[in-house]
């Protein structure tokens, strides 16, 4: 199996150099072409939310031209959706391109062994509480919680994520927190992450973005 070792990294490597410079962008262009086209939105609806041509547009999902780095992000933050299985589907094809929940189970260990294994140490210790944690729900039944969660309105989605922010608050003011000892939400990117779904449903989005808030204040 295919893990995030540095072998694994020897392999990205390796595939990046023997790939050709117009295949790659053949494949940064579907970035951009295919999460428009995911996000039901249109050519000239991107171009007015960046500030930019059409032709500009239709150059970046041609690979004639691509966006900077600012541009890159700017674009998932016009279009209402989340960058990374774009992002992750570029950088490991093998992995992520294509990928459906219908794959086989060592594709899909492949893939999910991958994302577990560079997750952040708060976010591996959040997993872990989940899973583990003394808190009383079965793992298995949050897992059909968040997915139902995930399959819903993005104004569905926005309010349970505000109610449950608010008890949390709430919970924590009275000292009633089951397991207060035990690792924390990240409340600052809880906060930001609602208020940019409320405003994308606001802009008739169809989806939010997940920003950076690490120097928001």
């Amino acid at each position: 199996m295919v893990y995030a070792t540095n072998n694994f990294y020897e392999q990205v490597i390796k595939m990046l150099h023997k790939e050709s410079k117009s295949d790659r962008n053949k494949r940064f262009a579907r970035i951009w072409s295919l999460s428009r086209s995911d996000a039901g939105k249109t050519q000239e609806f991107m171009a007015a939310g960046l500030g930019v041509s059409k032709k500009t547009i239709q150059n970046w999902e041609k690979g004639v031209s691509a966006p900077d780095l600012y541009e890159g992000s700017e674009w998932f933050r016009v279009l209402g959706s989340n960058p990374m299985p774009y992002y992750l589907a570029f950088l490991y094809p093998w992995l992520f391109d294509g990928i459906k929940p219908e794959d086989g189970d060592e594709e899909i260990e492949q893939a999910l062994m991958f994302l577990v294994k560079n997750m952040t140490t708060p976010e591996k210790r959040e997993l872990l509480y989940l899973m583990a944690g003394r808190h009383g729900s079965p793992w298995y039944s949050l897992l059909q919680m968040f997915t139902a969660h995930c399959h819903c309105s993005l104004r569905s989605r926005v309010t349970a994520a505000r109610t449950i922010l608010e008890n949390y608050e709430m919970d924590q003011a009275c000292g009633a927190l089951v397991c207060p000892g035990n690792v924390q939400p990240d409340m600052k990117m809880l906060h930001h992450a609602v208020e940019e779904g409320k405003q994308s449903v606001f802009n008739q989005l169809s989806g939010y973005t997940n920003a950076d808030v690490s120097t928001a204040d």
